[in-house]
């Protein structure tokens, strides 16, 4: 069993919806958090054979004060990781007090990283800008979501891979799109390999990611794959499972992509650099 690292797994939210749970909904989120401490959550990771893995701060409710909550909960969760954890504050940059919380974060918290999901705000919009400047002056990267979402009303269109161009603007600002933009892959392939040229503007070539996060069903993304093997460089494909490695069947989950590349005659070297060592050139 090969060892990996993953780049996309989500913490569970303490505060999972605007809506007062029922009583059977906290005892469940109780006995969830419960074995979301960094005793269980590495144990398991040693039990799944993974190295490390990128934290995705958990809301999904857009407020200051209760993002401030799970970032200082997933900020606790870090400093007891033993340097198995890397930060990615989940945030709305549209919400009033971004900026702030992400330099608090980062500056002060010890994240590395930034999550946005585009739910009714479009990556290029205007009024997002003065946020990307922000984390462009901080050096940091960005896990996007792209492709079709789940649970947010019609607001996949938000999503679409092209959306994300205006990131030629902010150099200094790595970036990942999550599940190679399903059902948008050949989108988020053709954006990656405009980044990977180098060119209209783009200076750093290896500033835009694949985050090979499932959404697509195996049909198409063993296609996707075989695709971005043949048209992008393989140091920007990373592995994120958008599972969690301390979970019963976390294993199952991560050896359908092993199969994926190995039906698509990736090569040893390439396996190793998609499932393991790219992720540190991504989150550095």
């Amino acid at each position: 069993m090969e060892t990996i690292n993953d780049c996309h797994v989500h913490l569970t939210s303490t505060f999972p919806s605007e809506k007062k749970l029922t009583t059977a909904e906290l005892r469940k989120l109780k006995i969830v958090l419960q074995n979301e401490t960094p005793a269980k959550m590495l144990r398991g990771m040693d039990k799944n054979k993974v190295d490390k893995a990128l934290l995705l701060s958990g809301t999904q409710v857009d407020r200051i004060d209760i993002v401030r909550q799970e970032t200082d909960r997933c900020a606790k969760i870090l400093k007891a990781g033993k340097k198995r954890f890397y930060g990615f504050l989940r945030i709305n940059p549209v919400m009033p007090g971004a900026a702030e919380e992400i330099k608090r974060a980062i500056n002060d918290l010890g994240f590395s990283g930034v999550k946005m999901l585009p739910n009714y705000w479009y990556p290029y919009e205007d009024r997002v800008q003065a946020i990307y400047k922000v984390i462009n002056s901080l050096k940091v990267p960005i896990l996007f979501h792209s492709g079709i979402l789940w649970g947010h009303g019609a607001s996949s269109h938000y999503c679409r891979p092209t959306n994300y161009e205006c990131m030629m603007h902010y150099p200094n600002a790595k970036f990942a799109l999550a599940h190679i933009g399903w059902p948008w892959t050949d989108e988020c392939l053709a954006l990656a390999g405009r980044f990977s040229a180098g060119t209209g503007g783009i200076k750093n070539k290896k500033q835009m990611f694949v985050d090979t996060t499932s959404g697509a069903p195996k049909i198409w993304k063993v296609d996707a794959m075989k695709k971005a093997l043949s048209y992008i460089p393989h140091s920007q494909i990373i592995y994120g499972s958008d599972a969690n490695p301390w979970a019963e069947g976390y294993r199952d989950w991560v050896k359908t992509d092993f199969e994926i590349l190995r039906e698509i005659g990736a090569g040893p070297e390439t396996v190793k650099k998609i499932m393991y060592s790219n992720f540190f050139d991504f989150v550095k």
